[in-house]
């Protein structure tokens, strides 16, 4: 599609990437909240993605690829997207911020919070099938119709996978003896970037990915060896429910995530009010999914150990509801 950029990442597309968005972006807070440590009986470090503009990590890989975009078409840029929500919202962001059109595919079920929003910065909304797969498909067709919308994917492109890299380049920045990243996993854009910079970087460090036990496509891709589809993924977490893995990132977290675990919807809630009561952080399902892989296994915290807090876009009726359940 117009705008997709599938070729190999390197380490030099990361830097770039990290010099373009430093004049929109500033590198967000490293911290250790003592409660939270006391509670889980040991120390984690939160990587604070939830303070982004559009509070969420999506806005680097948005920013990047937006910018990426108006260097080789030049400034008259539209662009079109596919999201279940913080995608979306972030290239609503960017493209108000870089004066930008711009036109975002929903499934019907994104939490009203993320519609309203991308709404609130001006894009086109337009609702559309029950999963993020139908309304990607919606999004693909429109934008191969069209001669002047460029496609911005939501994980698979190589301006969007050096962007989300740089919190890695961030982390290694920050704590430099970190131990242990563990990341919400959904399409695979952010592990793949994270990890890739890492590894890269500092090999020995140990990258776990997570991902909802209903929506477990790389789980179970790594288990065939390929990428498999699964029928009706489900869960609270919507910013990460797939049917399909992507075929341009899975050969990334075969070689660069050491382990992919699943966590339970009711520890997902459980760390949403954990975050919120004991670290004052607001974290959506999936941001909070680290922290649920904590909640599992307190083995983890056996080392240094940074926990990707990827985004704070949650509908009130979820959280009042974890915080009045758990």
């Amino acid at each position: 599609m117009r705008g997709q950029n599938l070729r190999e990442v390197k380490i030099a597309d990361l830097h770039k990437a990290k010099k373009r968005l430093a004049k929109y972006l500033t590198p967000t807070p490293l911290t250790s909240s003592e409660l939270l440590n006391i509670y889980l009986g040991g120390k984690v470090y939160l990587k604070l993605e939830n303070l982004q503009p559009a509070c969420s990590y999506k806005i680097r890989g948005a920013i990047n690829k937006c910018l990426s975009l108006k260097e080789e078409f030049g400034d008259d840029v539209s662009i079109i997207t596919a999201s279940s929500g913080n995608h979306g919202l972030a290239c609503a962001y960017a493209s108000k911020l870089l004066k930008m059109t711009s036109k975002v595919y929903v499934p019907v079920s994104t939490p009203q919070i993320k519609k309203d929003n991308i709404r609130a910065l001006g894009a086109t909304l337009v609702e559309t099938g029950e999963t993020y797969d139908s309304s990607f498909i919606s999004a693909c067709e429109e934008a191969e119709k069209s001669q002047e919308l460029n496609y911005v994917h939501p994980v698979s492109d190589v301006d969007v996978v050096a962007a989300q890299g740089t919190i890695g380049l961030e982390i290694l920045e920050q704590l430099e003896d970190a131990e242990q990243v563990i990341i919400p996993l959904g399409g695979g854009g952010l592990s793949s970037g994270i990890a890739f910079a890492i590894k890269n970087l500092k090999p020995d460090v140990n990258i776990i990915s997570v991902m909802p036990e209903g929506s477990d496509v790389y789980v179970k891709s790594r288990e065939a060896g390929k990428l498999v589809t699964i029928e009706n993924p489900h869960s609270i977490a919507d910013a990460v429910v797939r049917r399909c893995g992507e075929e341009y990132l899975f050969p990334y977290i075969e070689k660069y995530v050491d382990e992919i675990r699943t966590v339970s919807e009711e520890s997902m809630k459980k760390a949403i009010k954990t975050a919120a009561v004991y670290g004052k952080v607001v974290l959506e399902a999936a941001g909070a999914m680290p922290l649920a892989a904590i909640l599992e296994d307190k083995e983890l915290l056996d080392k240094k150990t940074v926990l990707i807090c990827s985004g704070g876009n949650i509908d009130e009726s979820l959280f009042t509801e974890c915080i009045n359940t758990f």
